[in-house]
């Protein structure tokens, strides 16, 4: 047996009725964080579940040791939902897991790839999965655009699965965009980052699969938050639209002197003012998008509202070490417990 990581591990999972598989996921994960780790939490993160989701793990916090349950109010979304664990973990190595896709056997090697200087270590399917070949193209012509005109390579079968540094970590908690794509922001940051090749579960009955619609939605999202390219096109259109006018008012003049007796068909008017309200519409199409994001942002929201929270006792080691991160400004010492205290942690 491989001896003991001394560090503290924290490991994020999202759930969303998930009650037909959380209790052996759970069981499975505990059992490799005592194997392989002197320090761990399990936060579970539970977006709006409304079945037995909670019941079952609530069960299980007399059971096991250093597992915390976070109740989201509503459903958020799983970006949501991993993000308000990210503000609450104390590890020195943060790990984010599916439960019905990720198996818990990839912590360790995650965790060891981490520890070798790589901030960001973020899994990555060894295939396409089981999708369309319309849903295919779609996400090829998504990465292809987020690649030439955001500047950010992001691998096309990138999952959830990845492992932080808390230095990481603490980067990607700055960042308040409300349409969060963790897998976008996680290479953004700019560390050290690797990928991490692995063949995905599928449990769960393939309930929590993302529709094409839902995917262009999200793709609309990430574009409009992240780019201004957009904009630039349309003043391209706008800048191409005029020279074409130009263009139209020239040959207007000629005809004037040249041809008096013609009068200019229906016809050109016609393309004329049909090109005009096009252009006009995908300009409205997309002010109002960034307006929308404007509006957002001067609400001032908060991006989840947590119903719930319960815990186990935390697993420490003998000598009750506590994560101590020496290169990271956000570790600050509480005086009356003399331990520290990590900014966006919640103990």
């Amino acid at each position: 047996m491989d001896t003991k990581i001394d560090c503290f591990v924290s490991v994020i999972v999202p759930v969303y009725e998930d009650a037909d598989i959380i209790e052996a996921f759970i069981h499975n994960t505990i059992h490799v964080l005592e194997q392989n780790f002197t320090n761990h939490e399990l936060l579970i993160i539970d977006d709006g579940s409304t079945g037995q989701t909670v019941p079952k793990i609530q069960a299980l916090l007399s059971r096991y040791r250093g597992i915390r349950l976070i109740q989201l109010s509503r459903r958020f979304g799983t970006e949501v939902a991993i993000s308000a664990g990210m503000e609450s973990v104390i590890g020195d190595f943060v790990v984010v897991m599916l439960p019905y896709m990720d198996p818990p056997e990839l912590i360790r090697p995650l965790v060891e790839r981490a520890r070798s200087g790589v901030d960001v270590v973020f899994g990555v399917r060894e295939n396409a999965g089981n999708v369309g070949w319309f849903y295919q193209c779609g996400s090829e012509l998504f990465h292809w655009y987020v690649r030439r005109y955001l500047g950010i390579k992001l691998p096309q079968y990138a999952t959830q699965l990845r492992c932080l540094s808390r230095k990481a970590l603490n980067s990607l908690t700055q960042i308040k965009d409300y349409h969060r794509y963790l897998r976008l922001y996680s290479t953004y940051v700019g560390y050290a980052q690797q990928e991490f090749s692995y063949t995905p579960l599928e449990l769960g009955s393939g309930k929590h699969r993302r529709n094409f619609m839902s995917a262009v939605n999200t793709c609309i999202d990430l574009i409009i938050e992240n780019s201004k390219h957009p904009l630039r096109m349309v003043t391209w259109a706008c800048v191409g639209a005029a020279l074409l006018n130009c263009a139209y008012l020239l040959l207007i003049v000629a005809i004037y002197f040249f041809k008096p007796d013609v009068t200019p068909g229906w016809t050109s008017l016609s393309f004329q003012n049909a090109f005009q309200f096009l252009l006009i519409s995908l300009m409205l199409t997309i002010l109002s998008e960034y307006t929308g994001r404007i509006l957002e942002r001067l609400g001032d929201r908060p991006f989840y509202y947590v119903t719930n929270e319960q815990t186990s006792s935390v697993l420490l080691s003998e000598k009750e070490k506590y994560n101590i991160v020496t290169d990271s400004p956000e570790v600050a010492i509480v005086p009356e417990l003399n331990i520290p205290s990590i900014k966006g942690a919640q103990r």
